[in-house]
């Protein structure tokens, strides 16, 4: 059996963001966060003045290196997804609780022409657009003493606190040592299946996020952690009454999943499979090469590495070789 631990770390080092990137991405969320703070205090000085909170994967180091795409141009795209939640604090009873609608469109106005791409309304945040390809999302929150409400513009406000999820996420992965790598490794095989098949709408990175979580299998290396969480998660998913997906925080007890159509479910469970059932393949090929073709040419793409030809027993009398020859002969007694 070939173990391609080399191979997963190889390519979660690939996919991980490097400090340079971090840096980039922060620079431009601080930037859009100063000119959102100089909009209200020249156009609403009189109204509350936001306040910011990161949130998602990038306060969980699970964000990821998405795939390479191009513009009409030609020019390279990376479509990298940030979340900066902006937040609206009642202190005293000269604040007022503005409507959904009204700050949604205050902080469009606050963003428009920020990168020269229009900002886009959507139905729980304004997103802005980079030329380079990446995005931010500004959902919107209200806060009165401890309750935390989301803005969303076809469900009301709902009560929602996006820190308790990664504070909740990284405290379980402080006992789940490849917790991080995993999702990451998830996430890069829903980048490669939707870049590969537009018609496929995969589980979101939050999502996905819950489900490593839920079903993580502690392992001596991550090739097998990965395939063993993998198994864990469609065992979940393919119970009976199985098909949930409960967010682990406010709002407590909201299964993410209730809205997806017959289509998607099945879609997402077909895929799963085949991840779950290449994972396996790949564990009984003896042949490293081979093994790690099946992960690359079918799941992760070629960021996935190749890993040498050769086989598994060849690769450890090779090792056993190494050692007997390191080894130090003792001599006779008295010699």
């Amino acid at each position: 059996m070939a173990v391609l631990n080399k191979e997963y770390n190889k390519f979660d080092k690939e996919i991980k963001l490097n400090d340079s990137r971090k840096e980039s991405l922060k620079k431009s969320r601080k930037d859009l966060r100063k000119k959102i703070k100089k909009w209200f205090k020249e156009n609403k000085p009189s109204e509350i003045q936001p306040k910011f909170g990161s949130q998602g994967s990038f306060e969980m180091n699970t964000t990821i290196n998405p795939l390479v795409t191009y513009d009409a141009d030609g020019n390279i795209l990376g479509k990298y997804d940030l979340d900066d939640g902006v937040y609206f604090i009642y202190k005293n009873e000269d604040d007022t609780k503005q409507s959904i609608n009204t700050w949604h469109d205050w902080i469009f106005k606050a963003t428009e022409n920020h990168t020269g791409k229009d900002s886009i309304r959507k139905t729980t945040c304004v997103r802005v657009v980079f030329a380079d390809g990446h995005h931010i999302d500004i959902p919107i929150y209200y806060k009165e003493d401890t309750i935390i409400e989301l803005a969303h513009k076809s469900k009301g406000w709902l009560e929602s606190d996006p820190k308790e999820f990664y504070e909740w996420f990284n405290d379980k992965k402080k006992t789940r040592s490849r917790l991080e790598a995993i999702v990451r490794c998830l996430k890069a095989w829903k980048n490669f299946r939707e870049t590969n098949n537009t018609n496929l709408n995969l589980p979101s990175g939050f999502e996905l996020t819950i489900l490593a979580t839920n079903n993580y299998v502690e392992a001596d290396n991550l090739d097998e952690a990965f395939r063993e969480t993998v198994k864990a998660i469609d065992a979940e998913l393919n119970r009976y009454n199985g098909f949930k997906c409960y967010r682990p925080t406010t709002p407590s007890n909201e299964d993410v999943f209730e809205n997806y159509s017959e289509t998607r479910k099945s879609n997402f469970l077909n895929t799963l499979r085949s991840l779950k059932n290449d994972c396996i393949k790949a564990s009984e090929e003896s042949n490293f090469k081979i093994a790690s073709e099946i992960l690359r040419n079918n799941q992760f793409g070629i960021r996935f590495p190749l890993g040498e030809d050769k086989d598994e027993k060849f690769k450890s009398n090779s090792l056993k070789k190494s050692l007997g020859a390191a080894m130090v002969k003792p001599k006779p007694y008295g010699y």
